[in-house]
């Protein structure tokens, strides 16, 4: 066993506890300007393996004493020439091609562009895509982000501890982070409790590896099964509405629901994507039909489903509509939802 070896880091959830406050906003604001200009003057460094993904690897890193996380993509050679670890931890990612993965991540980097601002923002900050060589040749490339010390909304120990008022304004929260996105004519296309982070309380969207222009007509089905709108599943063209379909879905799952049944197998036949079609073309009744979380909150349970009409036209299509329908339905409730600027 060599030195590098034996210093291999203990791998560790990405997520990591916060103080259970968990939407009161923290009042330090992060230099995402210095943040980004350490990365020109100096080097980073891969500190410590944080999470696998289905393309890539996490790890914390660091730059003139700051933190980062760094989503790192290998390909072969990488295996064999790369620093002792990536070489570790790139192994299990070897069904995903290099191409794929390099496209996803120039991608992400390229819609992170368009949506970046040295102020606060709903969407992580994106600071740097770097090519990756050793002895000259090319091994991968490391996109670094800002580093975010929270939890995914898919984190059972967040969902158990929020209260139903904090997870409606959670909601409320995820759909301006949306909008943000949405403004921009970029649709996200893979919205997911796990893609919301909430972090110094507030919810920030992550991960734009598929994220395409609003108009964009796919020749393949992108996403993840579960949160599939019908158009995605019969490859018709993307919208705003295709990621609200989502949203309602991933939010039912938040309040307790299950996802949509959409295995990789059945998406692949020909009858699945028949079925999307015609219910695309007719079908007004919502996918998602009940939320047991919300039984004592019936008309926040109905606008979450409204979001899943399968035809568009009848599906609720705008953010800043969605958001302003939750304000208000809340209100009745006795939940007072802050006004917030994204």
């Amino acid at each position: 066993m060599n030195d590098d070896e034996k210093k291999q880091p203990e791998v560790r959830n990405a997520i990591e506890p916060t103080q259970r406050r968990y939407i009161t906003q923290s009042k330090n604001k992060a230099d995402w300007k210095e943040a980004r200009e350490a990365l020109e003057r100096s080097r980073y460094s891969l500190d410590e393996l944080l999470a696998r993904g289905a393309e890539s690897v996490l790890y914390r890193g660091t730059c003139e004493g700051r933190l980062y996380c760094i989503k790192a993509v290998r390909n072969k050679l990488g295996k064999f020439i790369g620093q002792a670890i990536t070489r570790r931890n790139d192994e299990k990612l070897e069904k995903v091609s290099y191409r794929t993965k390099m496209r996803h991540i120039k991608n992400e980097y390229a819609v992170a562009r368009k949506l970046y601002d040295d102020g606060p923002l709903p969407v992580v900050h994106i600071y740097a895509l770097r090519r990756v060589k050793r002895f000259g040749l090319e091994i991968g490339y490391d996109l670094i982000m800002e580093y975010l010390r929270g939890h995914d909304l898919s984190d059972k120990n967040l969902v158990k501890n929020l209260s139903t008022e904090d997870k409606i304004k959670v909601f409320h929260q995820a759909i301006l982070a949306l909008g943000y996105m949405h403004r921009r004519k970029i649709i996200h296309l893979d919205i997911k409790p796990s893609n919301f982070m909430l972090y110094d309380g507030q919810v920030k969207l992550i991960d734009f590896g598929v994220s395409v222009l609003s108009g964009f007509r796919a020749n393949a089905i992108t996403g993840t099964g579960g949160y599939l709108s019908p158009e995605q599943i019969c490859k018709e063209t993307l919208d705003e509405g295709t990621d609200i379909f989502a949203l309602g879905v991933a939010f039912s799952v938040f309040f307790g629901a299950k996802p949509l049944s959409q295995t990789q197998e059945d998406l692949l036949t020909r009858q699945v994507r028949q079925e999307a079609r015609y219910h695309l073309d007719n079908t007004t009744i919502p996918t998602v039909m009940e939320i047991p979380e919300l039984k004592n909150h019936p008309r926040i349970a109905e606008l979450i489903r409204e979001c899943t009409i399968p035809k568009r036209a009848q599906r609720i299509n705008n953010c800043n509509v969605l958001a302003s329908m939750l304000k208000h339905q809340a209100e009745e409730y006795g939940i007072v939802i802050p006004n917030t600027q994204t």
